[in-house]
């Protein structure tokens, strides 16, 4: 019966590489339907003969599933795989779990989304119990197996009343709905300078401005238009009156076609006019940082800065240099930009 069981009903005992069923795309419990049906399954039914001598079949080869021949279903291949899951202090002595992988070769960026159901039957009441995945799974290169765990304990298979076992065979099956083939990719550009790109916005007469939004010119890098803003005597009422706030934004939303995306790494300052050197905030608004900051843009997110960029009492300082003749001189500097464009 063994070497019926391993010819004639498994394809092959596969390693999984992952040590657990849920890394692979387990469907969660509110995602799950079970219920009974007459009909059997359209597309594929696996006879598993001796099943009774599975578990100790898998333990003693070190593997934890038994993998189906290959079968087509809605114009893609694909294998069934069930899980055998001893657990000693379990009540139940463990899980089944059942799982689908798709065969087919697919590029980069392409997606076979498809709803599938699993079938088990009852060979006593001749129906079938359908345990039935209600949202569809988009299958690709990175993940190519999604199913359900925990379709069945043990001890609830290995119970003959229930109906699931007659004669030592069990038989299980799968229907699989692909609704859509599609290809989705991006082109990631990254731009390298052999020097930055810099912008220097010079503010005059800066004790003057009001307390609304100053923007500056708008100014070109790589072909994507952006403005610095200040607000002099800070942007809302917590930071009003004590910090200069400073922002820059991206002014060509049509970038974003498509879902675009674009990062940045950057570094905003003023200037040290006294010597020649200059003042930066950190991503967190912490001490001048090391290195530049990293940021993405994308369509709901145009605008990026420092609401606390620097005390008004340090800006205002004469030993610090940052307003010489009133003149306050912000830079921004452009270190790498990446763009994400969907095709």
């Amino acid at each position: 019966m063994l070497y019926r069981f391993l010819s004639h009903f498994v394809a092959g005992i596969r390693r999984r590489s992952t040590s657990s069923v849920e890394t692979m795309g387990s469907s969660s419990s509110k995602e799950i339907s079970k219920h009974v049906k007459e009909q059997g399954p359209l597309h594929y039914t696996l006879k598993i003969e001796s099943f009774s001598l599975i578990g100790a079949l898998l333990k003693a080869s070190g593997e934890d599933c038994i993998t189906s021949s290959e079968f087509s279903a809605g114009g893609c291949k694909w294998v069934l795989k069930i899980h055998w899951e001893e657990l000693k202090d379990d009540k139940d002595n463990g899980h089944i779990s059942i799982f689908l992988k798709l065969m087919d070769k697919l590029q980069p960026g392409e997606i076979v989304t498809a709803m599938f159901r699993f079938y088990v039957q009852n060979r006593i009441q001749g129906n079938y119990l359908v345990v039935e995945d209600v949202i569809g799974r988009q299958f690709s290169i990175d993940k190519s197996e999604w199913g359900i765990s925990r379709v069945l304990t043990i001890s609830e298979v290995l119970d003959t009343s229930n109906g699931y076992i007659l004669d030592d065979c069990c038989v299980v099956g799968v229907e699989v709905f692909p609704a859509k083939r599609e290809h989705k990719s991006g082109t990631l550009p990254v731009l390298r300078r052999n020097s930055p790109c810099r912008y220097t916005w010079k503010v005059a007469n800066f004790s003057g401005l009001p307390d609304a939004r100053l923007t500056s010119p708008v100014f070109t890098t790589d072909g994507i238009s952006w403005s610095l803003g200040i607000y002099p005597k800070g942007d809302n009422s917590q930071v009003k009156g004590e910090n200069l706030s400073i922002f820059f934004r991206l002014e060509d939303r049509s970038v974003f076609a498509c879902g675009n995306r674009i990062f940045i790494k950057y570094k905003l300052s003023i200037k040290d006019q006294l010597r020649n050197n200059s003042y930066q905030r950190s991503e967190h608004n912490k001490d001048p940082p090391l290195n530049a900051v990293n940021h993405w843009f994308d369509a709901n997110n145009t605008s990026w800065g420092y609401a606390k960029f620097i005390p008004l009492s340090d800006l205002k300082s004469r030993l610090n240099g940052y307003l010489e003749n009133d003149e306050l001189i912000i830079e921004v500097t452009f270190e790498a930009m990446l763009t994400i464009t969907n095709v």
